[in-house]
């Protein structure tokens, strides 16, 4: 009957550790992102690239977890017609500390200085560029989130053959910002990445219930990219006003507003998630299982006595001898 209940308690402790699994007050908080979409192209400017002529490729990642992601590291290869590499480098996205579920832009310069022939050269020979999540970099503090756009201010239209965002960064928060900017993302009617705007710092200080106007159009621009664009987005960014150290850049939420349909449509593959996992359940429940295993086995090796029996007295001492 004891090596019944004793297994039955071993049952019931495995089955409660991968309970405990399932559980998503035990779970960790975890680290992912998605590569949505991109686009590569040979820059005819140096409005978001270092040198006119460098290859290119802007994109934008989401956070697919459940916790403020830091930054993301973009990996970009370049291959020829021989499907040999070319140049390899690797950019983090534009915005820092991530919320989950939250979109943000990046773009990956392959500087031409740090390639293996220190040069343009093999610029021409590239027929095809994959980008992948190379690291996902915890967040270690968190952004000021006082700046917001109002929907209400944005205003997206064709100006000449350049596709033109204007609106207004709105400082909605206690705190004073430092140096602010605004990051556009331009999609198409696919809702894939055709290019980005980095504005110039709008602002040095914005105080609290203050505003500054923008405007964006796209970088690198050419008629086919702006008549191509059907909706659009703007993160409002900015840096602390105390200068000192590193700053980090601190943004409010994205708004975006969708615009007449594209006439054209384009759509590149996206990357595989990478996920890095910072829960430590799996080692609790492997710590549960085999302590569970170990008191079972001390309990059914453990010699037991029957209820009530106790050790036999010593035996009387013998008789005196006769006289």
């Amino acid at each position: 009957m004891k090596k019944l209940i004793t297994a039955f308690m071993l049952v019931i402790l495995v089955f409660s550790a991968f309970a405990a699994l399932s559980s998503p007050n035990v779970k960790a908080q975890t680290l992912e992102a998605r590569i949505l979409s991109y686009r590569w192209y040979v820059s005819p400017t140096s409005d978001i690239t270092e040198w006119v002529g460098d290859l290119v490729a802007v994109g934008e990642v989401q956070n697919t977890g459940t916790a403020t992601i830091g930054n993301v590291f973009i990996l970009g290869n370049a291959y020829n017609s021989s499907k040999s590499l070319v140049d390899s480098w690797e950019e983090p996205t534009l915005v820092q500390n991530i919320l989950p579920g939250e979109k943000v832009p990046f773009i990956v310069d392959f500087l031409p200085e740090d390639s293996p022939t220190r040069d343009q050269s093999w610029v021409s020979s590239v027929t095809n560029v994959t980008l992948s999540i190379l690291t996902v970099v915890n967040s270690t503090e968190a952004s000021y989130s006082g700046l917001t756009v109002p929907a209400s201010s944005l205003a997206g239209f064709d100006n000449s053959g350049a596709y033109t965002v204007t609106g207004t960064v709105e400082n909605t928060g206690s705190q004073t910002t430092g140096d602010t900017w605004v990051i556009t993302t331009f999609y198409n009617a696919a809702g894939s990445v055709v290019a980005l705007n980095y504005t110039d710092y709008l602002t040095s200080s914005l105080s609290p219930r203050s505003e500054v106007s923008f405007t964006a159009t796209p970088a690198d621009n050419t008629a086919a990219i702006s008549n191509e664009i059907a909706s659009y987005s703007v993160i409002p960014q900015s840096e602390p006003l105390i200068s000192g150290g590193s700053p980090t850049p601190s943004g409010g939420s994205p708004t975006a507003t969708a615009t007449s349909p594209a006439t054209s449509t384009s759509t590149h593959p996206s990357s595989t998630p990478s996920k890095l996992n910072l829960t430590v359940t799996y080692a609790v429940v492997i710590a549960v299982v085999v302590i569970a295993v170990a008191l079972a086995v001390l309990m059914l090796i453990r010699p037991r006595r029957k209820h009530g029996q106790f050790e036999p007295p010593p035996p009387p001492p013998p008789p005196p001898p006769p006289p």
